[in-house]
């Protein structure tokens, strides 16, 4: 039986595993990966000749999901659990500036409300018009500390944390549904597919009363939207409904429901799951390092070889991260 050390440090590398798969078709359509990719199996370079993303970064490199995510995990490192968003927007400042990546991959969300911070405007302010999905990229850790038996504790934690960034009603409730399938998945060994959705759904009610009401769809409808998509049998339709359809973009209410219904489509299989994340076009790194941390913690299936990249090429301690962490975890889990 693995240790809650190792299920923590797959988890991570899950995250980092989506993350890189779909650095490289970031913002890219469905139509242009398939002309220049096919099928995305394996790491790539991010492409130097097309899309809107030049920055010249390497096979297996990670961006700002993984990045933020280390974040919040520092932050409960160093607060021994505790969601203290002022320790997480010094993690953040730091990164934004003296990493030379973070400026190519920051989201438009984070990097509008950092400058916010920087020039005196309140963390209760900050973050009203957020509704990317920078905040359910990165609260995959925040997953892992909360327990699904207390749902409230935990869309608690995730508006405190969403409270500088993303302080916006859609934002809270789909990194709140992010969180709490991070969470069900990390206790389960066989899913109840059923009651995955029900969590979710009690999930994102306890969430909206959290934010800044802002317009927008209803994310339970385009969650139900996201199941029927999902139990089309043909491959070739279903990923054209999610894309298509549904959508696979940077806005919170897009990507959520299609992280979901991929996992639910795949059934918590994380190969098959990033790699459709990675070639199915929109916010691709970002899908894949949701649908990462879902399924990192219930079925990590990643090669020795797709590890020792990961380790190799980003200047992260997946070990000591999860060796840290795994006590704060184990705090709070049902076992």
């Amino acid at each position: 039986m693995k240790t809650t050390q190792q299920r923590v440090r797959e988890t991570l590398l899950a995250i980092a595993y989506g993350d890189a798969m779909g650095m490289p078709t970031e913002n890219l359509t469905k139509e242009q990966i398939e002309h220049r990719y096919g099928e995305v199996t394996d790491f790539q370079p991010s492409p130097d000749d097309l899309g809107t993303f030049i920055r010249h970064l390497d096979a297996g490199t990670v961006t700002d999901d993984t990045e933020n995510a280390v974040f919040l995990c520092d932050m409960l490192i160093e607060t021994g659990g505790k969601v203290e968003p002022e320790v997480f927007v010094r993690y953040l400042i730091d990164w934004l500036d003296h990493d030379e990546k973070s400026a190519v991959v920051a989201g438009p969300s984070t990097k509008r409300a950092v400058e916010a911070i920087k020039h005196g405007t309140p963390l209760t302010e900050s973050g009203i018009w957020g509704t990317t999905n920078g905040a359910a990229m990165k609260i995959a850790p925040i997953g892992l500390v909360s327990n699904c038996d207390d749902l409230g504790l935990l869309v608690s934690n995730v508006a405190a944390i969403c409270l500088p960034t993303h302080n916006t009603q859609i934002a809270i409730q789909g990194a709140s549904v992010i969180a709490a399938a991070v969470s069900f998945m990390f206790d389960n060994d066989d899913v109840d597919w059923d009651e995955y959705y029900d969590v979710i759904a009690r999930t994102a009610r306890l969430a909206s009363d959290f934010g800044n009401k802002l317009p927008t769809p209803d994310i339970l409808k385009r969650i139900a939207c996201g199941r029927r998509i999902a139990e089309i049998p043909d491959e070739g339709q279903f990923r054209d409904e999610l894309y298509s359809f549904l959508g696979t973009g940077l806005d919170t209410i897009q990507t959520v429901p299609a992280a979901v219904s991929l996992v639910y489509r795949y059934r918590g299989n994380l190969r098959s799951c990033v790699r459709t994340c990675a070639s199915i076009g929109g916010d691709t790194d970002t899908l894949g390092a949701i649908c990462g941390g879902i399924c990192g913690g219930y079925m990590f299936n990643l090669s020795d070889d797709d590890v020792a990249v990961l380790c190799s090429v980003n200047d992260i301690d997946f070990t000591a991260i999860a060796e840290a962490m795994a006590p704060l975890v184990d705090g709070v889990r049902r076992c």
